[in-house]
């Protein structure tokens, strides 16, 4: 997958009303992590979505509601994911952890 498709989009929005979150520029930059895009684009795509009306749909519905507006897919095309995700080289002897990325740990 290059580019950020409907499928994944709806799926993310579907999610976060869910939860009650409210579709900002904001909320989409928060679920976007790990994909490239402009921030001005983000506001643009955020924009044109609520004028969608989409808090109260299905997943699927959402989907085909992104899938009928062009000027939706065309921002959605601009916004694509990082390929430096996920390749972590590591070399690890001895007890412990291997852990690549984020990790919190507690000291009790």
């Amino acid at each position: 997958m290059d580019f950020l498709t409907s499928t994944v989009l709806s799926g993310m929005l579907y999610d976060g009303f869910k939860k009650g979150a409210s579709l900002t520029a904001d909320f989409l930059k928060e679920k976007l992590q790990g994909w490239l895009f402009d921030d001005a684009l983000v506001d643009q795509l955020a924009d044109k979505l609520k004028d969608l009306e989409l808090d109260d749909l299905a997943e699927h519905a959402i989907e085909r509601k992104i899938n009928a507006t062009p000027a939706i897919l065309d921002c959605m095309k601009e916004i694509k994911i990082d390929q430096n995700i996920g390749s972590v080289t590591q070399f690890h002897s001895g007890s412990g952890d291997n852990v690549a990325g984020n990790k919190v740990t507690y000291n009790k």
